[in-house]
């Protein structure tokens, strides 16, 4: 019965990535127009505590990923190619890959998935422009592909387009607030390329708190933030339960008042 219910999630999977679930409309002709980019502000998606009528502290329900089993009616035809394309993508077969996917596409507009695989075959073979149209016809095909902003914020990431990719990340956070990933990648973008290490520090705490911080390599990347910004903790969201925390941790003695 599990192995039958695995298969069953294994497919549900496969047909949200198909259709395509949780990107932007931005545009390198805007920015050689000269249009100015703004930073949008992104404290209005972290994770806030709420409380009931007396005050005690409720817990925190995660939004679900809107379009995670929103995978619509898809043929099953266009499933099993899509399986196939993948296998092929992962034996870095991209040829049979690229042939299936572009396959797909001019039977179904309404796919946005396999544009994202196509987009990532793009990036495998080095081409990131390529790799950013692809992207980009996921998102015209779907708006609230968040497989397709992650990638295309990283790409615009790697392009030097900071504030292009902030808004992409504003986006796909706009779509799934809770969207830990989201969280994370804009706290890197924060912290490495905008020299915003606060902003960082408050996202890479929501990607804590969204996973119960088990990322060991995240909570070192944390403290070290934490000591530059000289803020012990910067959301609204778990703030109660980590200075409890602070309070019980054992604290250290100098031995003769060295310092």
């Amino acid at each position: 019965m599990k192995s039958v219910k695995c298969k069953v999630v294994g497919l549900l999977a496969i047909v949200s990535l198909l259709a395509g679930c949780g990107a932007s409309n931005l545009s390198k002709n805007d920015a050689q127009q000269g249009i100015e980019r703004q930073v949008v502000d992104t404290a209005v998606y972290l994770p806030t505590d709420s409380f009931d009528k007396d005050g005690n502290l409720l817990p925190y329900l995660p939004r679900p990923n809107p379009y995670a089993e929103k995978g619509g009616r898809i043929k099953k035809q266009s499933v099993a190619r899509y399986i196939e394309a993948r296998r092929a993508f992962k034996a870095n077969n991209y040829a049979s890959a690229q042939a299936n996917l572009e396959s797909l596409v001019s039977e179904d507009r309404s796919l946005s998935g396999p544009w994202v695989m196509l987009g990532d075959i793009a990036l495998a073979q080095e081409d990131a422009d390529k790799a950013e149209l692809h992207f980009r016809e996921a998102i015209s095909v779907n708006p609230n592909n968040i497989n397709a902003k992650l990638r295309l914020a990283r790409l615009l990431r790697l392009k030097g387009e900071y504030i292009d990719a902030q808004n992409v990340y504003a986006e796909a956070l706009a779509i799934w607030p809770d969207f830990p990933e989201g969280h994370l990648n804009l706290a890197i973008l924060y912290d490495l390329y905008m020299n915003k290490p606060l902003q960082a520090q408050q996202h890479m705490e929501s990607y804590q708190f969204l996973t119960d911080g088990k990322n060991e390599q995240v909570k070192a990347w944390l403290s070290e933030i934490r000591m530059r910004t000289g803020v012990e903790y910067s959301i609204d969201a778990g703030a109660k339960k980590s200075v409890q925390a602070a309070k019980n941790e054992p604290q250290l003695s100098v031995a003769g008042g060295a310092e």
